[in-house]
């Protein structure tokens, strides 16, 4: 029989949880996995880019397909 652990009160502000709320709903997780998966993300640290993935080329991708949405009046729809 496995252990489940203790829990622990954790006291944030509303705004704070509100949008933890949010980001847990938008990826399917329950408000407990989003707050974990965070923090094993923040204790993790940066990691490596993967061999073979030209980050230059990745960038450059991705401020032109900005530019174009910003261009067709992207933020005005917002």
């Amino acid at each position: 029989m496995s252990s489940q652990p203790a829990p622990y009160p954790l006291r944030m502000p509303e705004e704070l949880r509100d949008r933890l709320t949010e980001l847990s709903r938008a990826s399917g997780r329950s408000l407990n996995a989003e707050i974990i998966g965070i923090l094993q993300d923040a204790v993790a640290g940066p990691q490596p880019v993967p061999a073979g993935i030209d980050v230059d080329s990745l960038a450059e991708a991705v401020a032109d397909r900005v530019a174009a949405k910003l261009k067709n009046g992207y933020l005005d729809s917002i």
